[in-house]
């Protein structure tokens, strides 16, 4: 399992070329960036991602990237770039602080959370 909110799947996505794409992951919800995240985390550990995007991006990024083409467009495809495009240009719905991008994820991770432990913690006022 990968962690990240959309905001961040749609700044990965926008930075390696697919700025259509990271338009839409913009409207994903919290249940989708974890279905992603949750591929993206079997993709990396079996080694597919790697497979599938040998040249591509070190760490877990070709699998987040994987995941989300595929969640996005229903079929697994590497990027349209290997190295990142610049930060600052990014679209500004994209330019969040860090923190901002920390409390963007609180979602993402109560759903993940709610699946581990079966949805009556998301009932759960003590959590």
């Amino acid at each position: 399992m990968i962690t990240m909110p959309q905001v961040s799947i749609a700044r990965e996505l926008w930075r390696f070329g697919e700025q259509e794409l990271a338009r839409r992951a913009m409207a994903l919800t919290a249940d989708e960036a974890a279905d992603i995240g949750e591929r993206a985390g079997a993709l990396h550990h079996s080694g597919t991602a790697a497979r599938v995007w040998p040249n591509g991006p070190s760490g877990v990024t070709p699998a987040v990237l994987l995941a989300a083409i595929e969640f996005l467009e229903g079929e697994m495809r590497p990027a349209s770039r290997v190295r990142r495009l610049p930060e600052k240009g990014l679209p500004a719905e994209m330019r969040l602080t860090e923190e901002e991008r920390w409390d963007a994820m609180k979602p993402v991770a109560d759903v993940e959370m709610a699946r581990r432990h079966g949805d009556r913690r998301r009932d759960d006022p003590h959590r």
